[in-house]
């Protein structure tokens, strides 16, 4: 199945100029904000006209400006979530899910009434009005509504933005489940790594309009913890969960030849997770540590050393893991490192409080 989106063109003062093929399940488009994701997308949605492009969903073309083809919006058969639910606050929650039927103009249906309403668990809200509903119940909705015009793509805006964590936890689960039986691509906008991270089939890395890398997950977490981008930020590791709700609270997590010990009792064991390390968090040791309070420390080589201002960034390779440790200049001055060396990541447990199940993908 081609699924091609290729746009070159300027909105106001932003340029866009990308080459993107999707894949079947969810692509994650992440990048800070201002990287155009939502351009793009708007793009491919015929919200946004581009001076250059060509859109090939479900090996329908929907816009060539080499050919003179422009699908109007109507026609592209595009499910949209956005970052706020945009029901008819007129119509119950019922109402708003047969619209999406309206819109179907295939006779092949994807998704069906009751496998949908199931699926987001909404049967006891279709008497209801959007009015009655919290954020998170109104997302499901508009995401029940999306699926049912049977769309060859469907787009998801940002559609946690304005929930609190617990209902973005609570939703991610329902999307994790689409994405189960997705047999269409999906994109989903994100400025989070940690929903991109959990959610993706396909991770679309995006700076100033242009996309930067396109990955599986696995792929892209090694991209992010190496790119310069983000060099000073927290770094993600995959593991699994190999002792849970150990006594005094704590977890043991795989991580190659050794594990993290975290303060955690909500995970489960043989859970695949990817941990997060906060690169301010890490100590380093020249020597293996003796006599400490930390329960962990993992051998690593330097693989690389970034300076800004009066920091040094340590890139650290662990059994193919990218790990990044934040020193001050002079601790590094004292240490005597550099490039090529061996050292010991010291990471507390209690520091490790961001672990994420990605079971569910």
């Amino acid at each position: 199945m081609k699924n091609i989106v290729s746009i070159k063109t300027k909105i106001s003062n932003f340029v866009i100029n990308v080459n993107i093929n999707l894949k079947e399940g969810i692509n994650c488009f992440f990048g800070p904000s201002g990287a155009g994701k939502t351009s793009i997308i708007n793009c491919i949605a015929g919200i946004n006209k581009a001076k250059e492009s060509k859109i090939i969903i479900n090996n329908k073309t929907l816009e060539d400006t080499n050919k003179n083809i422009f699908v109007p919006i109507h026609k592209r058969n595009i499910g949209y979530v956005f970052q706020d639910s945009r029901l008819f606050p007129h119509l119950s929650i019922k109402n708003n899910l047969l619209y999406g039927l309206k819109l179907n103009h295939k006779k092949k249906k994807n998704f069906y009434y009751d496998e949908v309403i199931n699926l987001l668990s909404l049967r006891h809200l279709l008497h209801r009005f959007p009015y009655n509903l919290s954020g998170g119940e109104k997302q499901r909705v508009a995401i029940g509504r999306a699926l049912l015009c049977q769309p060859d793509l469907l787009l998801m805006d940002e559609p946690l933005a304005s929930l609190d964590q617990d209902k973005k936890d609570e939703l991610i689960k329902y999307i994790v489940k689409i994405n189960e039986i997705l047999s269409i691509p999906a994109i989903y906008v994100s400025h989070s790594i940690s929903e991109t991270f959990i959610l993706a089939n396909c991770v679309h890395f995006f700076k100033n309009g242009t996309l930067r890398y396109s990955g599986n997950r696995d792929e892209a977490i090694n991209f992010y913890n190496k790119n310069e981008n983000f060099i000073f930020r927290d770094s993600y590791i995959k593991g699994k969960v190999i002792k849970a709700n150990l006594l005094d609270g704590l977890t043991e997590i795989k991580l190659g030849k050794d594990s993290l010990t975290v303060f955690s009792n909500t995970l489960n064991l043989d859970q695949n997770v990817i941990v997060k390390i906060k690169a301010t968090d890490i100590i380093i040791s020249t020597i293996i540590p003796d006599k400490l309070s930390s329960l962990n420390y993992l051998k690593t080589n330097i693989e690389e050393v970034v300076f800004q201002e009066g920091l040094a960034c340590l890139i650290l390779n662990y059994e193919n893991n990218t790990i990044k440790a934040l020193l001050t200049k002079k601790s590094y001055r004292k240490l005597n490192i550099k490039k090529g060396m061996q050292c010991y990541a010291i990471i507390k447990a209690l520091n490790i409080n961001d672990v994420t199940n990605v079971n569910i993908v």
